[in-house]
């Protein structure tokens, strides 16, 4: 069973730097790994750093792809990877103790092959975790840090960030490329994995610690594209006149005027996947 541990950067060399190099020197990998980078800025200062980084780790690729700054671009690693099973986390995360033996196991013993594998987020304070999202509004985002029970062992959840999860090469299936920007993802991927038969699974053991704050971030956070996200996932899934829709639409009429939601909403329906 080959592992692709996946990578999407912006400008994030150092990020990139001590996450890669943090798992060569305090994990146990399996002895068929590769790293794959997916730098979305290719061309800047960070990319020619990169590309001399990688060229010092064994069994890595670095695959430019510019065009537009998207976090979505996490999932072109499904096009690339030669892996069995891909964990894909961003450029700026840490793993616990015994991960990757915790993964090898799941995925060898999980009777669902379908499923999309994640575990708890751990905040600053090392203490503080959340092991799941909850699917509810909270200003700019539907989702909501969460600690579920999972003292008896990894279970299904409703929604994880996606920072750090695991899924088999040959479960994935396609999103749409029409995602941009910043937003949506956690919900719409956890949607997306039901729909092809999976469960989103935390497992209590397999822990991540996500750099939230950055002075340094250049990735462009714009409203308008997490807006757009959401109706063009909402869309995809449901279609234009489920219930849902109509909830959403309240929703963000008390967060940003009414006029420019009108738009954005007219651009989301150009964007569906036919």
């Amino acid at each position: 069973m080959k592992l692709t541990i996946s990578m999407a950067t912006f400008n994030d060399y150092d990020g990139l730097y001590f996450t890669i190099q943090a798992i060569r020197t305090y994990h146990k990998l399996p002895a068929n790994v590769e790293f794959l980078v997916l730098d979305n800025n290719p061309g800047s200062s960070h990319s020619a750093a990169i590309e001399h980084l990688l060229k010092s780790v064994p069994n890595s690729r670095y695959i430019p792809i510019g065009g537009k700054p998207s976090s979505w671009v996490k999932y072109e690693a499904f096009k690339h990877a030669t892996g069995d099973i891909i964990l894909g986390l961003d450029c700026h995360v840490l793993l616990a103790p015994r991960f990757f033996g915790r993964l090898k196991t799941f995925f060898q013993n999980n009777a669902n092959r379908l499923n999309m594998l994640t575990g708890p987020v751990v905040f600053n304070n090392l203490r503080t975790i959340a092991t799941s999202m909850n699917p509810v509004w909270n200003k700019h985002d539907f989702g909501v840090w969460m600690r579920q029970d999972l003292s008896k062992g990894y279970a299904e959840v409703q929604m994880q960030g996606m920072g750090c999860f695991a899924i088999r090469k040959d479960a994935w299936v396609d999103i749409p490329s029409t995602f941009s920007g910043f937003g949506a993802e956690e919900w719409f991927m956890a949607e997306h994995v039901r729909r092809w038969g999976g469960k989103v699974i935390s497992h209590p053991q397999m822990r991540w610690v996500h750099r939230f704050k950055w002075p340094k971030r250049e990735f462009p956070l714009l409203l308008d594209d997490k807006v757009r996200n959401y109706y063009t996932g909402w869309f995809n899934l449901y279609g234009q006149d489920h219930p849902m829709i109509e909830d959403m639409t309240k929703h963000w009429k008390t967060q940003i005027p009414e006029e420019r939601l009108n738009r954005l909403i007219d651009e989301a329906k150009v964007l569906v996947t036919p």
